[in-house]
């Protein structure tokens, strides 16, 4: 292996480095850790979360980690690992809290016909509200009522003739939004 000039520091100079507040270190111990984060933000979904949310909860865990860790005791790997993995799973707690949350509002139907509440008419079926993934949540948020029915009928969720008849539009109104479905689908997805 070639000298290149570069100074490779070890972990525990850059920890050093860390907890006596140069913080340029920390992007080296990141850039270390890299491959563990991306495994962590791989294992576990949260909604509305990305890329750059990740790297920079990582770097916060990581700057943390590296000011309490004890250069006597263990390997910071698995230290790090730990209070990652578990500000992820915090995370996904919260999300899931906050997704719950509808339902502790919910009324059922027979509760509402007891109590004379008149239930949203819609004239179409919607999407369900937990996506996926982010780009899928993006995708349904640009779709029209129509555009959104077409969707539900390529899937087979609904029946063309009972969306034709609902929405009273003919077959190439719907052909129509389909195409526009299949463009947004592509611009969404597929960049």
């Amino acid at each position: 292996m070639k000298n290149t000039g570069i100074n490779i520091k070890s972990e525990a100079e850059l920890i050093k480095q860390i907890k006596n507040g140069e913080d340029e270190a920390l992007l080296d111990l990141c850039f270390r850790y890299k491959p563990l984060i991306n495994k962590v933000k791989g294992m576990y979904h949260v909604r509305y979360y990305d890329n750059q949310d990740w790297e920079q909860d990582a770097m916060i865990i990581c700057h943390a980690s590296a000011k309490s860790f004890d250069l006597n005791k263990g390997k910071f790997g698995s230290y790090f690992k730990t209070r990652l993995i578990n500000h992820a799973r915090s995370l996904v707690r919260y999300d899931n809290a906050y997704r719950r949350q509808a339902l502790k509002q919910s009324v059922s139907l027979e509760t509402a016909k007891k109590n004379n509440l008149m239930p949203l008419n819609k004239s179409f079926v919607s999407i369900p509200e937990i996506p996926l993934s982010e780009h899928i949540a993006i995708l349904t948020g640009r779709l029209s009522t129509l555009e959104a029915n077409a969707l539900l009928v390529g899937l087979g969720v609904i029946k063309q003739k009972d969306v034709i008849e609902k929405l009273k539009i003919s077959k190439l109104t719907l052909s129509r939004a389909r195409s526009r479905l299949a463009q947004k689908m592509r611009q969404t997805l597929l960049d």
